[in-house]
C-alpha cells in the first residue's frame, strides 16, 4: 500500500470516527435539554359573592410547605423565569383580564427541567392583595413529567376580615438552611393512612408547635375563610389544562421546548473541513 493510499484510509478513518464522536455529543446535548418545558399558569378568583356560600369549607386545616422547593422569582438552570408567554395561554389570560367574574391572582411563565413526581420540587406560589406578611393566595404547585404531564395543586386563598377563625396560616420558606419548624411538613408521614386516621379521629388536634405558633399571630391580620385547591391532574403537552374550583381556579399549559438545530452553514463548514 502507498504512502499516499494509507494517508487516503487514514482520514477517511478519523472523519468516520470523528463523526460518530460527534453524534455521541450530540445525543447527550439532547438527552440534557429533553426534559425542558415551558410552563405558563395564571390563578384567578371567582368574583361571584354565592360562590362563598356553595359550600361548607371545613376550619380544621393543616396547611404546610415541603422542604424541597424553588421559587418562580429564582434565576438558575433548573427553573428560570421569562416573559414571554405562549400565544394560545395569553389569548385565555387577556380574557380573565377582561372578565368581570374573575379576578388574576398571578401570573408567571417560566422554563424548568421537569423531574419524575417523586423527585419535582414545590414551586412557591403568593399573589393577590397582601395582608401583613401574608397574600390572599398561597401555597404551592408541582409540575412533573414521567409517561405523562402531571400538575400537582396545593394552594390556598384566604379571606381577611373583621373576625378570626380557627386558621393558622404557614409563611413561606425564605432559605434553604432554615431550622427545624412546624412551617415544613414530613410529607411521607402526613400522606399515610395512619395519620389520615389521627386526624379524622382528632379534627381538633394542633401540635404543640404550631399552638405557639398560633398564639404568636394573634395579632395578626384577623381570618374569615380559608378554601383549598389540592388537586392531581395528568396533562398533555402543548395543550391549555383549566383547573376548577368554586372559589377559585388556574389555567396552565406546558410545552416542551425544542432543541434548535444546527444551522445549515454550521453543516457546510464541518463537512468542508
Amino acid at each position: 500500500m502507498s504512502t499516499l493510499h494509507r494517508r487516503l484510509v487514514y482520514r477517511c478513518s478519523f472523519i468516520a470516527l470523528l463523526a460518530v464522536i460527534m453524534t455521541a455529543f450530540s445525543g447527550v446535548a439532547m438527552s440534557q435539554n429533553d426534559s425542558r418545558f415551558h410552563v405558563d399558569l395564571v390563578v384567578f378568583a371567582n368574583n361571584d359573592q354565592s360562590s362563598q356560600y356553595e359550600e361548607d369549607w371545613p376550619d380544621n386545616l393543616h396547611l404546610r410547605y415541603p422542604r424541597n422547593w424553588l421559587r418562580i422569582d429564582n434565576s438558575g438552570s433548573t427553573l428560570q423565569k421569562v416573559e414571554y408567554m405562549d400565544p394560545e395561554f395569553e389569548k385565555a389570560f387577556n380574557s380573565l383580564r377582561l372578565s368581570s367574574r374573575y379576578k388574576p391572582l398571578m401570573q408567571a411563565s417560566w422554563q424548568q427541567d421537569l423531574r419524575s413526581r417523586k423527585q419535582a420540587p414545590a414551586i412557591l406560589i403568593q399573589g393577590g392583595k397582601q395582608y401583613g406578611s401574608h397574600y390572599q393566595l398561597e401555597g404551592y404547585i408541582r409540575v412533573a413529567v414521567e409517561r405523562y404531564l402531571h400538575l400537582d395543586t396545593n394552594l390556598w386563598m384566604t379571606s381577611f376580615g373583621s373576625t378570626a377563625g380557627n386558621y393558622y396560616l404557614p409563611r413561606q420558606p425564605l432559605s434553604f438552611n432554615e431550622p427545624e419548624e412546624a412551617v415544613f411538613v414530613d410529607e411521607s408521614f402526613e400522606s399515610s393512612p395512619e395519620y389520615a386516621e389521627f386526624l379524622k379521629q382528632n379534627p381538633s388536634y394542633l401540635p404543640a408547635d404550631d399552638q405557639a405558633q398560633t398564639a404568636a399571630q394573634s395579632n395578626a391580620e384577623p381570618i374569615d375563610q380559608i378554601v383549598v385547591m389540592k388537586q392531581q391532574r395528568r396533562m398533555r403537552s402543548d395543550e391549555l389544562h383549566f383547573i376548577d374550583h368554586p372559589r377559585f381556579g388556574a389555567i396552565i399549559k406546558v410545552t416542551k421546548i425544542q432543541a434548535a438545530p444546527a444551522s445549515s452553514e454550521t453543516s457546510l463548514n464541518d463537512s468542508a473541513q
